[in-house]
């Protein structure tokens, strides 16, 4: 039996991750954390998901469930990941992030803290998206410079960053195939008289729709052809069993920093 605590618990995807979790014979959901002041404070956590009971109150500090967990699960904010990363070290648990919007500091600190516990960090714990990493990359290395690419993602409207993590992995992956930084060739908008697009520059557009749970779609336009690679997400339930194959992963390592392409043992391929 894997011991998990959720954070974020009464967010999107915290009562995605309860929904998911809860139906799993080998987890065992032993703490469930939201912000102080949340009108969910003293729920059941279940409940709070509009679920059954589960048998878990919600409470706002990591400190009173951390020692009953094996993993950590975060799909937060920046800032308050890195303070359930800061716990983590402190009682030695692993920490499984779905959280995105990192700076390259904060990701930098990350990695820090992965010398001292297992830290599995992926913006998209979709089993289908990160099957698409690998096949985008691939295309970027066998299409080369000549094909121009764009990306476009699209979420719900209350999204705080954009574009979205899984968009950016996708920029970089291309980015970095073609000897390249997101930083030197993306660009991420236009207006006016720009001239005629340069070559090799990376173009991502973000829109915000309504309730949409996250598409994305990649596009490499050669001579007389375009290419398209396209995932849609139509639930939240896809990235928490997602999550659920991580924390499985991630129960029996001491330290290191993972990828959903560990996970699928597909970083190697």
């Amino acid at each position: 039996m894997i011991n998990v605590v959720i954070m974020g618990v009464c967010g999107r995807m915290g009562k995605a991750n309860i929904d998911v979790f809860s139906e799993d014979s080998e987890i065992k959901v032993v703490g469930a954390v939201e912000r102080p002041g949340s009108e969910y404070i003293g729920m059941d956590a279940g409940n709070a998901a509009g679920l059954k009971k589960i048998g878990v109150v919600v409470g706002s500090e990591l400190d009173a469930v951390i020692e009953k967990a094996d993993v950590i699960v975060d799909f937060t904010n920046p800032e308050a990941t890195l303070q359930t990363l800061e716990h983590s070290v402190k009682y030695k648990k692993a920490v499984v992030i779905g959280t995105t919007g990192f700076s390259e500091e904060q990701r930098n600190t990350i990695k820090e803290y992965s010398k001292e516990i297992a830290v599995l960090l992926s913006p998209n714990m979709s089993q289908g998206v990160n099957i698409l990493f690998y096949l985008v990359k691939k295309a970027a290395e066998l299409l080369g410079d000549e094909y121009d690419v764009e990306l476009f993602e699209i979420h719900h409207n209350q999204k705080q960053d954009a574009p979205s993590g899984t968009a950016l992995r996708f920029g970089r992956l291309i980015a970095e195939t073609r000897g390249k930084t997101l930083e030197d060739v993306g660009v991420f908008s236009r207006k006016g008289r720009i001239g005629k697009r340069k070559m090799g520059e990376i173009g991502i557009m973000a829109l915000r729709l309504a309730d949409a749970p996250g598409d994305h779609t990649v596009i490499f336009g050669g001579p007389g052809e375009r290419i398209e690679f396209t995932h849609r997400n139509i639930s939240r339930r896809t990235y928490a069993s997602g999550a659920l194959k991580a924390v499985k992963f991630l129960a029996v390592k001491d330290n290191g920093l993972f990828g959903m392409e560990d996970v699928l043992g597909i970083r190697s391929l």
